[in-house]
């Protein structure tokens, strides 16, 4: 029996608005070689009964591969399905997205012809249409910035390390399944989401000398979706995985660190520091430890040399890499983090040095109209 030419991991988590449209965008490959390897989290909604219509119902697939049960998050589920993955190359495709017809043909080709490791791509940002708005679709917000990456070429990542200061887009590549086997590349198994996507990006791009970009984007990045991760900012989770990138540099290709620190220094700034920084969201006292030893790992010269934050950020930085522990005077430390950024007085109202009325703004368009600095009276909320 021959391996399919691509296996295709989706997780599956609270997505039964979605699935079928991500299920059949895959199927319907123009490469028709291929295995779909669908991983259930069994949440209680409908995506059991969506993925058993795949399996065994009226839209049977013989190439469908199904694991149920609670796999334990994201990083849990892909690793399931690289397991039993059969296919000379791997995709990972999220469950809220959808791609073009062509990809895999294309992709699968274009690597195969390279013999690539893996075969980085753009992609499109999509929105639903709604009854306020309608469909909206663009190209990746970073694609600028690959203008000079080459095509029909292998190349490795200290070569061109803008790939480490976009973003991760783990589902818009094609990874050679005995790469990630002899380099025993797995994703991060930590709870929820758990943003695990930055440190499986790095530990394929830094491994290897057989890189291509292939600049033709196919993947619909849903942002739409408000269960999606990147809908439900979580600080905690950002500043542990990026220690967990910082000890995988240290332990594995420290001399790469030295080459990508002033590129992977935007990831980390907008997902952890720029957070704390400029939008005051709470973090644990643990997680301040984190992030202060997570500095460490940065070295000031890399800070003074990037070009990938402005200079009001790289002052800030600098000052953080001056004094660690000022990190403290912007955040609340609060003994649970619920990882949410406060209301921050915007506009008050005193009679005789007394509160009357107090204007209040949060995260995401948020407003709150407080009689006497205390009495909610009026709630205010962009969807």
């Amino acid at each position: 029996m021959t391996c399919p030419k691509v296996s295709v991991v989706v997780p599956v988590y609270k997505v039964e608005k979605y699935l079928m449209q991500c299920i059949d965008s895959i199927l319907n490959q123009t490469l028709k070689d291929i295995e779909v390897i669908l991983v259930d989290e069994g949440d209680a909604d409908e995506c059991r009964a969506i993925i058993d219509m795949y399996e065994f119902g009226l839209k049977k697939d013989s190439r469908i591969r199904t694991i149920h049960g609670k796999n334990g998050g994201y990083g849990a589920s892909v690793n399931k399905g690289f397991d039993i993955a059969t296919g000379e190359y791997i995709s990972i495709i999220e469950s809220d997205d959808f791609i073009e017809p062509t990809m895999y043909e294309e992709m699968y080709n274009y690597a195969k012809r390279l013999d690539a490791d893996v075969v980085k791509c753009p992609y499109f940002e999509y929105w639903d249409k709604t009854k306020d708005k309608e469909e909206k679709i663009q190209l990746c917000f970073w694609y600028a910035k690959t203008k000079n990456l080459p095509q029909n070429k292998l190349f490795k990542i200290e070569d061109y390390p803008i790939l480490v200061a976009i973003h991760p887009s783990i589902w818009a590549a094609l990874y050679k399944n005995e790469y990630l086997k002899a380099k025993n590349i797995r994703c991060i198994e930590a709870k929820g989401a758990g943003y695990v996507d930055n440190h499986f990006r790095l530990q394929t791009l830094c491994q290897t000398n057989k890189i291509a970009w292939f600049n033709i984007p196919f993947n619909y990045y849903r942002l739409s979706n408000p269960n999606a991760s990147q809908a439900n900012y979580d600080i905690g989770a950002f500043i542990q995985r990026w220690n967990d990138v910082h000890k995988m540099f240290e332990e594995k290709f420290p001399e790469k660190w030295e080459i990508l620190a002033q590129y992977c220094i935007k990831e980390e700034w907008i997902n952890t520091f720029y957070r704390i920084a400029r939008e005051n969201y709470k973090i644990t006292e643990k997680q301040a430890e984190i992030l202060i030893n997570n500095l460490s790992y940065t070295k000031t010269d890399d800070i003074k040399k990037t070009t990938q934050i402005n200079t009001k950020d790289k002052e800030t930085l600098l000052k953080f890499k001056k004094d660690p522990e000022s990190i403290k005077d912007y955040i609340e430390i609060v003994p649970l983090a619920k990882n949410k950024r406060p209301y921050r007085t915007k506009f008050k109202i005193t009679f005789f040095g007394l509160p009357f009325l107090k204007i209040s703004e949060k995260a995401n368009f948020k407003w709150k109209i407080l009689l006497f600095g205390f009495l909610p009276v009026f709630k205010i909320i962009r969807k």
